[in-house]
C-alpha cells in the first residue's frame, strides 16, 4: 500500500499502489491505497486504476475497485464484462475529498483472479 506524497509546489499530492497481486488464499479485497488523513486542505482527486492480463476470463471473473471516504463507499465498480474488452474497460474517476478525511482505495476481485495484477495511481490538487 502507498502513503500520500506531497509534490515539490505544494499544490498537488500523490500516491500509487504499484502493481500488486494476491495468492490462491488472498481474500476478495486487496488494499491499495491508504491514507489516514488526507491534510488541511480540501483535495480534488483523480483516480486511474489499472489490470494486468486476465488469468480466467470464463464465469465472470473480473477485478474491480471500491473507494471509501471516511469508511463510507463512494464508488464501487466492477465490470460485468469478461474477457479482453474488459481490461480495456478501465475508468477514470474524478471526486472531491474533504480535508482530513480517511482516503481508502481497495482492489475487488473473484475467486477467479486472485492472482491477476492490479494496482492504481491517484494524483490530489488542493482546492
Amino acid at each position: 500500500m502507498s502513503a500520500q506524497t506531497l509534490l515539490s509546489g505544494g499544490q498537488k499530492w500523490f500516491s500509487y499502489s504499484g502493481v500488486t497481486f494476491g495468492d490462491v488464499s488472498s481474500p476478495a479485497t486487496i488494499p491499495l491505497v491508504l491514507i489516514p488523513n488526507t491534510g488541511l486542505r480540501d483535495s480534488l482527486v483523480s483516480i486511474q486504476p489499472y489490470y494486468g492480463r486476465e488469468n480466467n476470463d470464463s464465469g465472470g471473473n473480473v477485478l474491480g475497485i471500491e473507494v471509501k471516504i471516511n469508511d463510507v463507499t463512494v464508488i464501487k465498480q466492477q465490470s460485468a464484462v469478461t474477457g479482453v474488452y474488459s481490461m480495456r474497460n478501465t475508468t477514470d474517476f474524478n471526486l472531491f475529498v474533504p480535508r482530513q478525511s480517511k482516503f481508502e482505495i481497495i482492489s475487488l476481485n473473484t475467486s477467479g483472479n486472485n492472482v491477476q495484477e492490479r494496482g492504481c495511481t491517484v494524483l490530489g490538487y488542493y482546492l
